[in-house]
């Protein structure tokens, strides 16, 4: 298989980076990016208040929601890129970040069970 010359490789790249190319691919996406990122902000405004109702719920002082608010986030991500077992996983390892910083892992636990619904994960 011959190797592309280095001119064409250029004006490939050159072709592949016209603003006016990429701004027409962008218009056409924007309004499914903007209805995907409306429908991402709701989910994530009604998790929050999910999260400091639970907080205010079990005693959490308010300075210290901000934390766990973090910790939900962190966790809500996940949910959007992994499900079942593996998330569970990836949700204990964000506790542990967490616990490191010396949030309370009770705390976590219900946040992850009640908010979440996610289950402990099994060895």
């Amino acid at each position: 298989m011959p190797v592309k010359p280095p001119n064409e490789r250029l004006e490939n790249y050159d072709l592949k980076f016209d603003s006016e190319v990429i701004k027409q691919q962008t218009d056409k996406r924007r309004a499914r990016m903007l209805a995907k990122q409306q429908e991402a902000q709701a989910e994530l405004c009604s998790l929050e208040t999910r999260c400091k109702e639970l907080l205010g719920a079990m005693g959490v002082q308010p300075h210290l929601y901000i934390a766990y608010l973090n910790f939900c986030r962190e966790v809500w991500k996940k949910t959007r890129q992994f499900t079942g077992r593996t998330l569970e996983q990836e949700a204990m390892v964000i506790q542990g970040k967490w616990e490191a910083r010396e949030l309370k892992p009770e705390v976590m636990d219900r946040l992850r069970h009640e908010v979440f619904t996610l289950k402990d994960p099994t060895p």
